[in-house]
């Protein structure tokens, strides 16, 4: 009987995946290699060991096989790109800074003037949800005014703060 291997431990084969995920390409080689190890070994044992699908070695393989190496490199993934290029957000950015608009006059800002003004000045249409993360990430807030009670009285509140 063979003594049991106590070489390998938990704290090795995390180093070992975080050294992977560092090399630059990873994926790449490990579809290559598993396109390889298809060649020899049983394409259930290749899926085990890889932690994928057998659907998707035999993916990689008919991307290799169109495609090259291209085939198996990742696709970019993220959102649709910005609508206003950088020179029109800051001029967003200044017309609320300013408060005014394109033509000079005094504005109060809102998401739907801000969309229609976005439209007169570039021709560019933006929704209500982008014109305000967009807003957002440059960093301004809507104003709101403090609540006020339907029935509030400001004289009798003037006349409280008086005697107070």
């Amino acid at each position: 009987m063979a003594r049991p291997k106590k070489t390998i431990d938990v704290a090795l084969v995390e180093a070992a995946g975080r050294e992977l995920a560092g090399i630059k390409d990873y994926k790449l080689s490990i579809r290559l290699q598993a396109i390889i190890s298809m060649s020899n070994q049983p394409t259930a044992t290749v899926s085990q060991v890889l932690g994928v699908s057998r659907q998707t070695l035999w993916k990689w393989v008919e991307k290799f096989r169109k495609q090259g190496l291209d085939g198996l490199r990742d696709r970019p993934k993220g959102h649709n790109p910005s609508i206003l290029a950088e020179e029109q957000k800051q001029q967003v950015a200044q017309w609320l800074v300013e408060g005014k608009n394109q033509q000079g006059q005094s504005v109060h800002w809102t998401i739907a003037l801000l969309r229609r003004e976005v439209d007169e000045v570039f021709g560019k249409k933006i929704g209500k949800t982008p014109m305000w993360i967009l807003v957002r990430k440059m960093g301004f807030r809507q104003k709101t005014p403090r609540p006020a009670h339907a029935k509030a009285d400001p004289l009798e509140q003037e006349r409280f703060k008086k005697n107070f």
